[in-house]
């Protein structure tokens, strides 16, 4: 044991951390842009899953309304979003999350979220957080 926690403490509050997510998400990685200058053409980047399991979503508020221009209704959400400590690669600021199930509440259900910031450090950190916003349709 170096640094005064054990490597049985750690993998014990990793396990329990673990058994308390009850929604499943994917976090999808996207490429920049490509642009080709002898068509002057641009061309979306790539989307790749870079994880799909366990996560938790919490400390969800109400979120601020607004309405761009024309268009319906948006919702900004800003909240947390917890993974499993372990998760290689580790998602980075701007990579988006999607999620595809939950046992606690079905309105998180098909939600997306883009990361903003990441908590990466830490002897006896748990999990993997990140703060998300998420934009969706105001209902």
């Amino acid at each position: 044991m170096r640094g005064g926690i054990s490597k049985r403490a750690r993998a014990y509050v990793r396990r329990r951390t673990t058994a308390g997510m009850f929604s499943t998400c994917q976090i999808e990685r996207i490429a920049s842009p490509d642009w080709d200058g002898v068509t002057n053409l641009v061309t979306s980047g790539q989307r790749s899953i870079i994880y799909t399991g366990p996560c938790r979503v919490w400390e969800v508020s109400g979120g601020s309304p607004f309405t761009p221009a024309d268009a319906e209704g948006i919702v900004l959400q800003t909240t947390n979003l917890s993974i499993p400590w372990d998760t290689d690669p580790v998602p980075n600021e701007d990579d988006e999350v999607l999620i595809l199930s939950s046992l606690v509440d079905d309105q998180l259900v098909g939600k997306r979220f883009r990361i903003l910031s990441s908590a990466k450090a830490g002897d006896l950190r748990a999990t993997r957080r990140f703060v998300v916003q998420g934009v969706n349709r105001w209902p």
